[in-house]
């Protein structure tokens, strides 16, 4: 870890990526694997997170950094990919794993505003 005196859990960290490394861009991580314990994370982070809670654990593949990077729905039923083969083969399965997990699309400002009058309609306050 290249800037392991700017953080406090360096010394009992047990995590395998690190968002304060460098070389996490190599490192394959399991959703039964630790997680950064720091409150100020990258998105990808916060995606280990959620995995943790699905209740997946390491029979449902590994996870690469540019997969928990990508903004797709995460679920009881997702899966990574196959820590084995050769690394065209890993590539090969992460494009795949790609396809099969199209990233969320971003809502407007409106839809996001309609939503909000639809929730607080629900609530009993129409204001």
């Amino acid at each position: 870890m290249s800037n392991s005196g700017k953080c406090k859990y360096f010394d009992d960290c047990s995590a395998p990526m690190c968002p304060r490394d460098a070389g996490a861009v190599n490192t394959a991580w399991f959703a039964d694997e630790p997680v950064c314990r720091l409150h100020d994370v990258p998105d990808w982070v916060k995606r280990q997170r959620k995995l943790t809670k699905t209740g997946i654990d390491e029979t449902a593949g590994c996870f690469t950094l540019p997969m928990l990077e990508h903004r797709c729905i995460v679920g009881k039923k997702i899966a990574g990919i196959s820590p084995d083969g050769t690394e065209a083969e890993r590539n090969e399965a992460v494009e795949s794993w790609f396809e099969k997990h199209p990233l969320i699309k971003s809502k407007s400002n409106e839809e996001h505003e309609k939503l909000a009058a639809r929730m607080r309609q629900l609530r009993g306050n129409p204001s």
